[in-house]
């Protein structure tokens, strides 16, 4: 389910790109725009068809995005409605404000724009922001880089900024608040499927004779610590328990099939239940009954 509180802090960034001239640039922002949940997207008199096929093709699945662009005639009609605005540049100057990283700059941008509109200010190709601009902007965000390189491309200077704002929003975000995955399967295991794990684990171990059979709810303990210290996604644990069927297939059949690890009629079935577990469990009912 799309976590809402999400998703909202991170509409409340604004992407303003100041008369670009690349349209494949535009059209690359607004796919990296698409991958980390930023939405909006103003251009301040653009010098290039932003409809062109060059920046459809650069934007991918993010066309709509790049089709519900915003136009403005002047930066300063573009943060009209913004509380907050930073200007990236890569040119220093006396008259040019403090400047922050964007590792420095994610955290406390993303506890404004929880509050209000962040506009992100992206200057031209080949002349940046000019200096009446940056004025315009309460914040100067610059990109470490190696003293005698070149600027960055803006589509890269965009996408290096946006992947900070992204994970320290991931980073910083309460247990089960964050971006919904990318496949199903990269959700985290729900509880049931972790202790089917261990209790396969376990019975592989003993399996193997490594469990001693008086103490196999310690053995289950500690690797469920583990387990739940990884954290591990619903395809990482059905990956885990192939490997585990696999590896007992091996010890009891002598060898295992190279394209079909199901066992054959009339064979012994690998164990995926600890008999030592089960065991405790029945007596603890018992004893608690």
């Amino acid at each position: 389910m799309k976590n809402d509180s999400f998703h909202e802090r991170l509409e409340n960034f604004i992407i303003v790109l100041v008369q670009p001239k690349g349209a494949g640039n535009v059209g690359a922002i607004a796919r990296a725009m698409s991958h980390f949940g930023l939405t909006t997207l103003r251009l301040v008199a653009p010098q290039c068809d932003v409809k062109s096929v060059e920046a459809r093709s650069m934007a991918m699945s993010a066309q709509p995005l790049l089709a519900s662009a915003e136009h403005y005639a002047t930066l300063r009609d573009a943060l009209q409605d913004c509380a907050w605005a930073v200007a990236t540049s890569r040119r220093l100057g006396r008259n040019r404000k403090p400047t922050m990283s964007p590792r420095e700059g994610a955290r406390p941008l993303i506890e404004r724009a929880k509050e209000a509109r962040v506009a992100l200010v992206f200057g031209r190709e080949d002349k940046g922001l000019r200096t009446d601009e940056v004025d315009l902007c309460q914040e100067r965000l610059l990109i470490p880089a190696v003293s005698e390189s070149e600027s960055f491309n803006l589509s890269q200077a965009a996408l290096l900024i946006f992947w900070e704002i992204f994970m320290e929003k991931q980073k910083n975000a309460p247990s089960g608040e964050g971006a919904e995955p990318s496949y199903p399967g990269d959700r985290p295991a729900p509880r049931d499927k972790i202790e089917g794990l261990v209790d396969h684990l376990v019975a592989t171990l003993e399996l193997i004779g490594f469990v001693p059979h008086h103490h196999p709810e310690r053995v289950a303990r500690s690797f469920r610590d583990l387990i739940d210290r990884i954290k591990p996604s619903d395809r990482e644990v059905r990956m885990m328990r192939g490997v585990l069927r696999q590896a007992a297939w091996k010890v009891l059949n002598g060898a295992a099939p190279p394209e079909k690890p199901v066992a054959p009629e009339g064979t012994e079935e690998p164990i995926e239940e600890s008999p030592s577990l089960a065991a405790k469990r029945r007596e603890r009912l018992i004893r608690n009954a």
